[in-house]
């Protein structure tokens, strides 16, 4: 069955969950993956996601569920349980982005990320103005100066380790 046939049902959420997550499972992107068996409700999900990425999941979604005439709190629904799903496994399609399977635009990363294009002209502008969005963040959750010294510091040893001095290598 296509997948908006599924929407209609009880455990559409179950259905979409799947076939989001089983369409992004890498290796239905390989030479060898992309020709298994699988359901048409993957297929769909597969086929949309690398024929436009999650912006074209949205409208092919939307468009067979106002073709179906689904109900418009389930069309809601539906919307807002694929918002989760992308940030369910941002770190999965960001890695399809990365790899030019799924193409890549900057609504869609945004979305994966889960930010606004004006939250993320904010944190670019106080990145510009030698802001720091990592203290920031941790002061506003409570962490100290202290523990964010020591966790910066910590992070510095551990990129710039300190080796002993040997003479005797050349």
């Amino acid at each position: 069955m296509a997948l908006i046939e599924y929407l209609d049902r009880d455990d559409w959420r179950d259905v979409l969950r799947r076939s989001f997550n089983g369409a992004i499972r890498c290796d239905r992107f390989t030479e060898k993956g992309r020709w298994k068996m699988t359901s048409s409700a993957i297929d769909d999900m597969r086929s949309w996601l690398t024929g436009g990425g999650i912006n074209r999941v949205q409208l092919q979604i939307d468009r067979q569920m106002d073709s179906y005439r689904l109900a418009s709190e389930r069309q809601r629904e539906v919307r807002n349980f694929l918002k989760q799903l992308v940030q369910e496994n941002q770190r999965s399609l960001i890695q399809l982005m990365a790899d030019g399977i799924i193409p890549w635009n900057q609504v869609d990363f945004f979305m994966a990320c889960g930010i606004s294009e004006s939250q993320f002209d904010q944190m670019w502008r106080h990145i510009s103005a030698n802001g720091n969005p990592f203290e920031d963040w941790m002061l506003a959750n409570g962490y100290s100066h202290e523990t964010i010294d020591h966790t910066c510091l910590i992070k510095a040893e551990l990129q710039h380790p300190k080796h002993p001095i040997d003479h005797t290598l050349n």
